[in-house]
């Protein structure tokens, strides 16, 4: 037992409680079991169970509330209503456009396998892609996609739609997160493909997508700084 303690990380409890969830064992809307109970399950100490309990409620896996205990949340069967890039410049009057620079699964970098529940040592289908308006370059794309959570998505699929449309087609995706921040303008894509200064500032746009309680797919779009988002609340 004390050897189980010493090796059980709170990363792993995570994994299990996570798949637990993902395969049905605890389902949607049900009580878990206590962080005692879990504990000694798993065979580590409490504080271990806590900060992965604390780590999935953070992300909405799970509910935690006082005196009641720890819920698998609850998540609509409904489709994620998107502003895809097609409607915003069709909308605009603008031609889309759309280029798949490679596609290729790769071991998830820390951040990401992070944000998306995984071991870093896990892969995913990593493409890079360039967005077109009436030809001229408007936004280019890295994204990380769990096939286990999109079956069919290929690299041969990515060169003739992006990964976005497909996905809406193919995944009832029900909720997702997005942050906005500044990035620099590295020399080998962003700045290449936007056709930008190296080093110029750009927008970063990241939208990581659930189906449930399952990560699907992480996204980071890059915009010259000179966009402007816009939306009706």
């Amino acid at each position: 037992m004390n050897s189980r303690r010493k090796g059980m990380t709170w990363q792993a409890v995570q994994d299990i409680v996570l798949e637990r969830i993902q395969d049905g064992t605890w389902p949607e809307g049900e009580l878990i079991p206590t962080e005692c109970e879990l504990a000694a399950d798993l065979g580590c100490a409490r504080a271990t169970v806590n900060r992965a309990m604390q780590a999935l409620a953070e992300t909405g896996v799970v509910e935690r509330r006082r005196k009641v205990g720890t819920r698998v949340a609850v998540h609509p069967r409904v489709q994620l209503v998107r502003s895809l890039l097609r409607r915003e410049l069709e909308a605009a009057g603008q031609s889309y456009g759309y280029r798949l620079i490679d596609a290729e699964e790769a071991p998830a970098p820390a951040d990401v396998a992070q944000a998306m529940l995984l071991r870093s040592s896990e892969s995913l289908l990593f493409s890079r892609a360039v967005f077109f308006a009436d030809g001229a370059p408007y936004c280019c794309e890295e994204r990380w996609t769990n096939t286990f959570a999109a079956p069919g998505l290929s690299s041969t699929i990515l060169a003739a739609m992006s990964a976005c449309e497909w996905l809406l087609g193919n995944v009832p995706l029900n909720r997702a997160s997005m942050s906005i921040g500044v990035e620099t303008a590295d020399g080998s894509f962003i700045a290449q493909e936007l056709n930008l200064p190296e080093n110029d500032p750009v927008l970063q746009l990241e939208r990581l997508e659930w189906l449930n309680n399952m990560p699907v797919s992480l996204s980071r779009r890059y915009f010259p700084r000179t966009h402007r988002f816009q939306g009706q609340m």
